[in-house]
């Protein structure tokens, strides 16, 4: 679909280059009040139909009474008649030269009755809340060498997801050895090679993982409380944007484990920390691995007094530094409200825009993943969507479209008088 659009149009909605030289002549001749050539211009500046019936038509009606000609009345009546609601515009030149005219007091008042409803008004729109960087932890330099060694996704994100934690949990052998670099590939040769890894490495493949196969996750890094002193106070685990939930979900790859709320559906970091928090009982818990009691929930359940993942750390509460006394928690970005680091991605945001020369909307979406958008489950051609432009009030149903499906759509309601 070929395309034009204009950004801050409303600046520059009068822009007609070829007029530039008529305009500037005529706004020299209006300023010296020169109405014999104003007049003899009528014909000229009818022709800039863009400014002719707020600007140069009441003009030419000024001209026309100025020099004597009979038209000039009926001309502004016809531009009155034909949505001309700004005297003003014109300062007191109109009543200068209509004040005494028997009608002029009827035709003020039309003009200043108002323009009466737009042409076009949009009701109600999608917004994207504003929302700190994602810095999901991928690799997209290896990312086709990595899916190579992956599962095959299925359709379901959520599927997918679940798939690649049972994978990862036992495709790795734990130990407390570390690698030296982020790289899922090599991490998965060297493995095939006899090394194993600890609690990082899960999160490392997993996360990155995920990204390959078009799911949005980021490792996040779990703490116990009083951590600044002790030993064994964090774990490492992956957080990942699931679609078909419209949700960020925990995910432990060291332990093939999420968490459950009460209503079934898998929890997010914030989730679980808000929990551990304000004392609530223990969540449920999901786990591909083999005799894990619920003792060993409990324990697993205190790392989650704090949290930092590759977007930040949200800290409700006073945020220490130190960990386990010789160490320092590194973070991006540090907040106390975690809105801020859990961008709701099936959200869109909107431009207004020009798309040969009718109304138009440019989508925006936070999803790093995106394959386009649809508009009432029609796929649209790229980001543009052109407005129905025909006489009343319409609806529709705007949403993001990923490798697996459509996310929850989103309402535009937008009201057309003309």
């Amino acid at each position: 679909m070929p395309r034009r659009w204009y950004m801050d149009n409303d600046t520059r909605d009068s822009g007609s280059p070829e007029f530039d030289v008529l305009r500037t002549r005529a706004r020299d001749l209006l300023n010296a009040e020169d109405w014999d050539s104003l007049h003899r211009m009528r014909a000229e500046l009818a022709d800039d139909t863009v400014l002719w019936g707020d600007l140069w038509g009441p003009v030419a009606a000024v001209a026309a009474r100025q020099v004597g000609d009979p038209s000039a009345l009926p001309l502004l009546k016809s531009l009155v008649e034909s949505g001309f609601r700004q005297p003003e515009i014109l300062g007191d030149l109109l009543e200068r030269s209509f004040g005494n005219d028997p009608g002029w007091a009827a035709l003020l008042s039309q003009m200043q009755e108002g323009p009466g409803p737009a042409a076009i008004t949009l009701v109600d729109w999608p917004v994207q809340r504003p929302t700190g960087p994602l810095r999901l932890f991928a690799l997209p330099d290896r990312a086709e060498e990595l899916r190579s060694l992956l599962p095959v996704p299925s359709q379901s994100a959520w599927e997918t997801t679940c798939a690649l934690l049972q994978w990862i949990t036992f495709r790795c052998q734990h130990a407390n050895a570390h690698m030296e670099a982020d790289d899922a590939v090599e991490c998965l040769h060297r493995v095939d090679q006899g090394h194993r890894y600890a609690r990082v490495e899960y999160s490392l493949v997993l996360s990155q993982a995920l990204n390959a196969v078009g799911i949005p996750a980021r490792r996040v890094s779990l703490r116990q409380r009083d951590y600044h002193v002790g030993l064994g106070r964090g774990h490492v685990a992956a957080e990942a944007w699931i679609d078909d939930l419209a949700r960020w979900v925990l995910l432990d790859g060291q332990n093939g484990m999420y968490w459950v709320g009460a209503d079934g559906l898998p929890l997010a970091t914030v989730d679980l920390q808000r929990i551990a928090l304000d004392g609530s009982p223990r969540p449920s818990f999901f786990t591909y691995r083999d005799g894990m009691s619920d003792s060993d929930g409990d324990f697993w359940f205190t790392y989650f007094a704090h949290a930092t993942s590759t977007s930040g750390t949200w800290s409700p509460r006073p945020f220490s530094l130190p960990f386990q006394r010789r160490g320092i928690v590194t973070s991006r970005r540090l907040e106390q409200d975690p809105a801020a680091l859990y961008p709701d991605l099936t959200e869109i945001g909107v431009e207004t825009a020009l798309w040969e020369d009718r109304s138009a909307l440019i989508l925006a979406t936070n999803h790093p993943y995106t394959t386009g958008f649809l508009a009432d489950a029609q796929p649209l051609d790229g980001d543009l969507y052109p407005l129905d432009l025909r006489t009343g009030e319409h609806q529709v149903a705007l949403a993001v479209a990923t490798p697996y499906g459509s996310l929850p759509a989103k309402t535009l309601r937008c009201r057309v008088n003309v």
